[in-house]
């Protein structure tokens, strides 16, 4: 879908999808959260059932467990939820944005322009490493306003369980780095000599 919503004039540099395993295994800290939870609520189901305040109550008791019992659904309906999304889930790079595509009802497209893209950074989980995948952030979750009292979010976006991270990083921080240098200071603008661009630090100066 992502290839149909492209300029005439913009090219694909690079797409991708999340890895599949461990987009739909999604945080596995949380499954032991869910079986502890479960173990915990059985405890006090399994005592209301032998007494005989479980009838009585029971017009009670059963709507308060299915809801306390949430972490437990969602531990089950999550995986469930993340495998049919998957499908819809793409990710794409051009010489002039970054295209992140989701939602099984709705499509929905998020672009996000390199002039964004602020401190991106590479994280591998555990289950990461072991199937070879990574995911980049293009931005950090928060940052300090001016002043350093408030913290904002500015969360732009992030490309998850995609392979060749490491790769996929450079790629964005070079491009980033190249075009918000245009903006900044356009090809148009540039002596044939720029000392500013392209600096290198020498530690002997």
């Amino acid at each position: 879908m992502i290839r149909s919503m492209l300029d005439i004039n913009e090219h694909l540099i690079w797409e991708g999808k999340p890895d599949r395993v461990t987009y739909v295994i999604g945080q596995p800290f949380f499954y032991l959260i869910a079986l502890v939870w479960g173990a915990f609520d059985s405890i006090f189901i399994f005592a209301f059932m032998q007494g005989d305040g479980f009838g009585s109550m029971g017009f009670f008791i059963i709507p308060f467990f299915l809801l306390h019992l949430m972490p437990v659904w969602i531990a089950i309906i999550g995986p469930i939820y993340r495998f049919i999304n998957w499908n819809y889930i793409e990710y794409a790079i051009t010489d002039k944005r970054i295209y992140i595509a989701s939602g099984i009802i709705g499509r929905d497209i998020k672009l996000v322009e390199f002039s964004q893209v602020r401190e991106p950074s590479v994280r591998v989980g555990i289950i990461e490493k072991l199937r070879n995948c990574g995911t980049v952030r293009l931005t950090p979750f928060s940052r300090a306003d001016n002043s350093g009292n408030n913290t904002i979010s500015i969360q732009a976006g992030a490309l998850h369980h995609i392979s060749e991270p490491y790769e996929v990083f450079k790629r964005i921080k070079q491009m980033s780095l190249d075009i918000q240098t245009d903006i900044s200071y356009p090809n148009a603008m540039r002596p044939d000599n720029n000392p500013g661009y392209n600096t290198k630090y020498d530690p002997k100066d």
